[in-house]
């Protein structure tokens, strides 16, 4: 399968490239950004606030994106409604930027994009198509220009169409974007290692599209050559390869399902803000620990059947018991020492996009004060700066058991985004401390939703919104300052 993912900042030309690269591959081209424009025309259509989350999400059931073909090229429908061009009027940029930060539409959109990569060869672009839609695509490219150089392109574009623009404004807007865009919670735009750079602020567009070509074309041929080799190889020493097969135990299967079944229904818990969970996507799910049972209701409720929980080794002692866990996605771990085994199954559950959930105190907290939490390991960080994943909180209210009302609070997700490029060794103890900060975070979001709003949801939500506007209000008026 082919993928090719192509990030850089706005006005880059990342569109008009992609759509050139797809059409001498003959491959198809899918439009990312068309995507979040459509979804904030239906927002703004709606009446709603692009940068209130709450109401975003609420209308994501009543969107559905798909594409017809008209004169030849794609045209991007908003549910039934060829919308091409209103997208691109100039207003939707800011409006698509701000509806871009919020998770729910993310993760909405991502999981659509993945799905359609997955089944046939695509050129993607967007702002996280190398770092997080499409982190395992075999050819990556970085497209930049100079801020001025996309002003004054944006700029052409929109008066050819017979709009009336300001380029101070435009260029104003792009720097805007950029710094939105590269400093936003969720996904930001960053240039990965392993992408290639292309500055086009001095390029035609068909000299972008043949530095692309020319890097496509090398890695294939290596690709090929290396294909040959081994298969010379293999004539040589006649080695035929051989398929392993794995016996299923329809036993432990089915005593797995009912387990999975029951854990949701004995270990009694309430979930808070359960649509944070990153559905179908590789993620490290991490959670504070109290009781070996905690991991029952999120095997049940969150991770689904395709999910992995990181367990320790003694439990595979007891045949029965070793032989249910690996059905509910266990995987072992011998504490204490460099469990390569362990390593190998938690990366390539990650690779194949399933969460994997890890309790990062290593251990069960049995202190008096529930709320403290013990110190992290680094094994989170390690594995979340390797695979690029993001991590998903969680946090119990406080110390679990099977006949007390458990809460339990999903949190936004995050990344580890600003580590990327860095040994893993040198940095991976404060990513560690940034993930602790995040949980604390997450801790003081508990408390105040469990214990000043006794766990009423839409007051708390309604509390938020007021925070959030007071602290816009405040950033706006200092920047005025």
């Amino acid at each position: 399968m082919i993928n090719i993912a192509i990030d850089g900042p706005s006005g880059a030309g990342k569109s008009t490239i992609a759509k050139l690269l797809a059409n001498k591959l003959g491959i198809t081209y899918l439009d990312t950004g068309a995507m979040y424009r459509a979804v904030a025309l239906f927002v703004v259509e709606s009446g709603k606030d692009v940068s209130n989350s709450i109401e975003v999400e609420d209308l994501l059931d009543k969107v559905n994106i798909s594409y017809i073909q008209k004169d030849g090229e794609d045209r991007i429908c908003l549910n039934g409604r060829d919308v091409s061009e209103d997208i691109r009027r100039h207003e939707m940029s800011k409006y698509a930027s701000e509806v871009s930060k919020h998770s729910s539409v993310r993760m909405f959109l991502v999981d659509m994009q993945r799905k359609i990569a997955a089944e046939k060869d695509v050129v993607l672009d967007g702002r996280d198509i190398t770092s997080f839609v499409l982190p395992d695509a075999k050819y990556k490219f970085y497209l930049t220009a100079t801020p001025e150089e996309r002003a004054r392109r944006r700029y052409e574009e929109l008066k050819a169409k017979g709009q009336t623009v300001e380029y101070d404004k435009i260029f104003a807007d792009i720097v805007d974007r950029d710094h939105n865009d590269m400093n936003r919670e969720i996904a930001p735009l960053v240039k990965t290692h392993d992408s290639v750079e292309i500055d086009s602020s001095n390029l035609s567009l068909e000299e972008v599209a043949n530095i692309m070509l020319d890097k496509i074309g090398h890695i294939e041929t290596q690709r090929v050559t290396s294909n040959e080799e081994k298969e010379l190889k293999n004539e040589i020493v006649h080695v035929k390869p051989v398929k392993k097969t794995k016996k299923k135990n329809c036993f432990y299967k089915g005593f797995a399902a009912f387990v999975r079944w029951g854990m949701g229904g004995i270990w009694r818990t309430k979930i808070y803000f359960k649509d944070n969970f990153l559905k179908n996507s590789k993620a490290i799910v991490i959670c504070n620990h109290y009781s070996a049972l905690d991991p029952c209701v999120i095997i049940s409720k969150l991770l689904g059947k395709n999910g992995k929980v990181v367990m320790k080794d003694e439990i595979m002692k007891n045949k029965f018991i070793a032989n249910t866990a690996l059905e509910l996605g266990c995987i072992p771990v011998k504490r204490g020492e460099a469990d390569i085994s362990a390593v190998k199954g938690i990366m390539s559950a990650l690779n194949n996009n399933k969460p994997v959930l890890i309790f990062p105190e290593g251990t069960r907290n049995k202190g008096e004060n529930f709320k403290e939490m013990l110190p992290f390991k680094s094994g989170v960080a390690t594995f979340a700066l390797k695979a690029k994943a993001p991590i998903v909180p969680l946090m119990y209210y406080k110390k679990t058991g099977i006949f007390k009302r458990n809460k339990l609070i999903v949190g936004n997700a995050f990344w580890l985004d600003e580590f990327y490029g860095q040994k893993v060794n040198a940095v991976k103890d404060e990513a560690t401390e940034f993930i602790y900060s995040k949980m604390t975070e997450l801790r003081e979001e508990t408390d105040i939703l469990v214990e000043k709003f006794k766990g009423n949801k839409k007051k708390y939500l309604k509390y938020k919104r007021i925070q959030n506007k007071e602290l816009l209000e405040n950033v706006g008026s200092r920047s005025k300052e």
